[in-house]
């Protein structure tokens, strides 16, 4: 037994006290080795964690325009059928009242024929008011023109 403690301290000197012994070195390296894959496994989760995050934001922000749109789309709805609504009254009105004078050519700014009776103003009103009436889509606006122009704009 005495010649073990000789060899240890032995072994010490010849090694010296500040390098590791074997044993501590391979604990060492296998302590690294844990930490390393707790490092990536908490690496990975924080990366799930904003994975999951970013899909709930994303959702969150699907959900409210959405939400929006639908409200818009029920507003501009409910104004037209306001619009059309007025529009009859207005028909009604002209007809029991004016009929004549609106079976006259309506002009544009300028003084040019814009539509060959008054009357068709009235219908385009009405027909433009109709969500189901594809027609509305055929003609122009200002809206129309300048969506043209931006997709204009866009390919250059």
């Amino acid at each position: 037994m005495a010649w073990e403690t000789t060899k240890d301290n032995k072994m010490k000197e010849i090694i010296g006290d500040d390098y590791p012994t074997y044993e501590e070195s391979v604990n060492l390296t296998l302590a690294e080795k844990l930490n390393k894959k707790l490092t990536e496994k908490k690496s990975f989760i924080e990366d799930m964690n904003t994975d999951t995050y970013l899909t709930e934001v994303e959702q969150q922000i699907t959900k409210e325009n959405m939400e929006r749109l639908m409200k818009e789309n029920f507003e501009l709805r409910h104004r037209l059928s306001c619009i059309a609504d007025d529009i009859e009254i207005v028909d009604r009105h002209i007809q029991n009242n004016c009929n004549k004078k609106f079976k006259q050519p309506s002009l544009n700014k300028d003084g040019s024929t814009y539509a060959d009776e008054a009357w068709h103003n009235v219908t385009n009103i009405q027909i433009a008011c109709d969500l189901n009436d594809d027609e509305p889509m055929e003609w122009g606006s200002k809206v129309k023109h300048e969506a043209e122009l931006d997709n204009l704009n866009r390919d250059l």
